[in-house]
């Protein structure tokens, strides 16, 4: 599982937009106690929360696969030592930055830097705190997901009843809802916990996993040709052996797709070649 801030548009401009508040808030909090805007205030702000915010980001990868055990004391020394290193990152790569590379004759900057300094630390612990829970909430509800999705296919796959294929799927993009036929799907590409529909026109981000299209797709069209790709047949133009197992699937538009042995095997089927 990718970082979730960065797993999609949307949460990347969400993520964006948080820190240029921060940021714009910082500044004009300085402003209203100094009375002054001056280019220390502003290069402090830019480059500290611009620091933090990319190790915010990396905060993620420790707290993902290192972050859930069940030992208080071991969790808590967990968090304690990973916000130290953190902090001592954002917070003396800023240092300098502003001293030695922005600002190197401005004699004011240290005495100002130590003053704000505890100041900086209590915000970073909150802000650690708060992403930190952020995280933890978005695994919790991934791993919902997935076993609602674990369920889902297996109550599929186990189901004696006929399984009805899908004829028309409505996709989102952007704030509008679009009713579009399978047969203008051209292929269906993994991403990550989504997958990526292409049509003739455009493409469409939706959350059901790849069994999920596998299973429900009309069999006599689609193929699911690699772990990552399911292709419509009526849109292939050629196939080619790419390297030892592995072909290439060319389209009628010009795309290209990989097919793994076992794919290739099923299209053979499929295309009666």
């Amino acid at each position: 599982m990718n970082n979730p801030f960065l797993n999609t548009w949307k949460f990347r401009f969400l993520y964006i937009g948080i820190w240029a508040i921060v940021i714009v808030a910082q500044i004009s909090v300085v402003f209203y106690y100094s009375g002054t805007l001056s280019c220390q205030t502003v290069y402090d702000s830019l480059v500290f929360n611009i620091l933090q915010a990319f190790c915010i980001l990396g905060l993620w990868y420790p707290v993902r696969y290192f972050g859930n055990t069940r030992n208080i004391f071991l969790f808590l020394l967990f968090h304690f030592i990973l916000f130290l290193i953190s902090s001592f990152l954002w917070i003396g790569s800023g240092y300098g930055i502003i001293q030695y590379f922005l600002m190197p004759d401005n004699a004011f900057y240290t005495p100002y830097f130590i003053n704000i300094l505890p100041i900086r630390i209590a915000a970073g612990v909150f802000v650690y705190i708060i992403f930190s829970l952020t995280y933890y909430l978005m695994m919790s509800r991934n791993e919902l997901k997935i076993q609602k999705r674990n369920m889902e296919e297996k109550s599929a796959a186990t189901a004696s009843v006929p399984i009805e294929k899908l004829i028309r799927i409505i996709v989102k993009k952007n704030s509008e809802f679009h009713c579009i036929n399978v047969n203008q799907i051209r292929y269906i590409e993994a991403n990550g916990d989504y997958v990526m529909i292409y049509t003739d026109s455009s493409k469409y981000l939706k959350d059901q996993t790849m069994k999920y299209w596998e299973t429900y797709l009309p069999d006599d069209y689609f193929v699911r040709i690699h772990r990552s790709f399911i292709v419509n047949i009526e849109v292939i133009a050629k196939i080619e052996l790419y390297e030892k197992e592995i072909y290439k699937v060319h389209l009628k538009n010009g795309d290209i797709l990989k097919a793994s042995s076992a794919g290739y095997k099923l299209l053979k089927q499929k295309m009666k070649i």
